[in-house]
């Protein structure tokens, strides 16, 4: 059900960007109500109640051994084609992190089995979900415009709404917040994925040009063929399979760009083409790929 409103809402919004013109206002709207309200919320919600124990340790680590290897290859390309600063930092947001929680945990349950959601959790919360508020802002603060030097990252940070939210999850742990706090925060939550996704359906259309296309697919392919590919052999390789953790692990991987990470780079000031592209591109794309990958595990 909730695929299937997020995939609604981004149809939705391309559709209503190919009949009308849409006021930027509009679009900068949503941008700033996930970005300085939603997503922080959501980030306290789901970090502030995170149980943390040993079972969480082979995802995460597959989950930050993933990224990290995503955004390596991403930065030796970007290099050698030349790609401007506002591309790279786009493709280093979703071509890095991955919709592990709308599509992810929906998929993982559906094509592995309720006993895979564990660690399709771990993966998702403390792997990409985390690298969203740590590694993506410090991308939005090095590619985004403007000065890079410690001040300035510094100040960014502490100007970014789900990094403060981050860390005041931790202490939150602590401290006893009502059951209906939470059902409110939840609640908030939710409209994280069909807001983001009707901002990026409102930017989409498959006119684009080289520029936007070449780094587009490059991203595309890197997230969603090369990595996933790589981790398999490895998994195959090293006698990891079968196994729940690799599994899920595995799937979580191969997931499209993560919408909420795209609303970010576009309020970072990174290039809204790419990330509507890849974002718009790939999710359709993940319906298909995704399935094919699971066959193999």
């Amino acid at each position: 059900m909730v695929i299937a409103v997020v995939i609604g809402a981004f149809l939705l919004g391309w559709l209503i960007h190919s009949r009308i013109p849409v006021s930027p206002k509009v679009i900068h709207g949503a941008d700033q109500y996930v970005v300085k309200f939603a997503l922080p919320v959501l980030v306290f919600s789901k970090i502030s109640r995170m149980s943390i124990n040993s079972a969480m340790l082979t995802p995460v680590a597959i989950a930050w051994s993933v990224m990290l290897s995503c955004m390596a290859v991403i930065l030796v390309i970007s290099r050698q084609q030349k790609w401007d600063a506002s591309t790279t930092g786009a493709l280093l947001m979703v071509g890095v992190l991955g919709n592990t929680s709308f599509l992810g945990l929906g998929m993982v349950e559906g094509l592995l089995g309720g006993d895979h959601t564990t660690s399709a959790i771990a993966y998702d919360q403390l792997g990409t979900f985390l690298g969203l508020a740590v590694y993506g802002s410090f991308v939005v603060s090095r590619y985004g415009g403007g000065d890079f030097n410690v001040v300035s990252i510094g100040k960014r940070l502490v100007r970014f709404m789900p990094f403060i939210a981050l860390v005041l999850s931790f202490p939150g742990r602590y401290v006893h917040i009502p059951d209906g706090m939470y059902e409110v925060f939840d609640a908030v939550g939710k409209t994280v994925g069909p807001v983001a996704m009707g901002a990026l359906g409102l930017r989409f259309s498959l006119r684009v040009n080289r520029t936007v296309l070449r780094p587009a697919v490059t991203g595309l392919m890197v997230k969603m063929v090369a990595i996933p590919a790589a981790l398999i052999a490895t998994a195959y390789i090293s006698g990891h399979l079968p196994s729940i953790a690799w599994e899920s692990s595995i799937l979580e991987a191969s997931m499209p760009p993560m919408v909420t990470a795209g609303v970010v780079a576009v309020g970072g000031g990174l290039n809204e083409d790419v990330v509507a592209f890849m974002v718009g591109i790939g999710t359709l794309c993940g319906f298909l790929t995704v399935p094919l990958v699971s066959l193999l595990l």
